[in-house]
């Protein structure tokens, strides 16, 4: 494995999440999770730069994660097996974030419009519902793709002895716990399914491995 290709990986893998969850810092928007329906809609309506920057900065922190599998692919080029496993297993994740970019793009605009619809003052309308159950539907697929993916990526990274295996068990039970979560309660938190590759990224840095 490179110095540099190592190097590049891992602040990827590390900083894409972190630059990218900056915008969901923003007071305004922080009530908004937990927010009724209106409510959602009436913060969103009123802070939409806010909230195209948030759902901007979730795709940068899926495409950067995404790009930083890439590179450790590219950086473990001397094991061809195990570079052509991780690079698939990139594309894999690359695939499914495509996903959650598409939910990200579609409620950075739909959101805005019921506000001057004036949605939030009355119930939802059959359109509403549809987007809703749409998109609802894809993100199920973006959730369950990633997390699948990533018990993979630490059960290769940790028995290729790339990250220390505690570090690989200790990422998978993350990624295990977000899919779990998804097949019992039928959601879960998105920002969670980006701290197994975090994780990983932290090991290369320090050397672990």
């Amino acid at each position: 494995m490179t110095l540099d290709a190592r190097t590049i990986a891992a602040a990827l893998l590390v900083l894409a999440p972190l630059i990218g969850a900056i915008p969901i810092a923003y007071p305004p928007l922080v009530p908004v999770w937990s927010a009724t329906r209106e409510r959602h809609i009436e913060i969103i309506g009123t802070h939409r730069r806010s909230w195209r920057l948030l759902n901007a900065g979730f795709s940068l922190a899926t495409l950067g994660t995404g790009a930083g599998v890439v590179a450790l692919a590219v950086a473990l080029a001397d094991d061809v097996t195990l570079a052509a496993t991780v690079g698939a297993l990139a594309a894999v994740y690359l695939a499914v974030g495509v996903l959650w970019c598409v939910v990200l793009a579609i409620r950075a605009r739909t959101t805005p419009a019921l506000y001057d619809l004036g949605a939030m003052h009355a119930e939802p309308g059959p359109a509403e519902v549809l987007v809703g159950a749409a998109t609802g539907g894809v993100f199920v697929a973006f959730a369950l793709g990633t997390a699948i993916t990533l018990l993979c990526l630490c059960a290769v990274l940790g028995l290729a002895g790339v990250v220390p295996v505690i570090v690989a068990v200790v990422a998978g039970l993350v990624a295990g716990v977000s899919l779990g979560g998804q097949l019992v309660t039928g959601d879960t938190i998105p920002a969670v399914l980006y701290l197994p590759t975090m994780l990983v990224g932290i090991s290369l840095l320090a050397g672990w491995g």
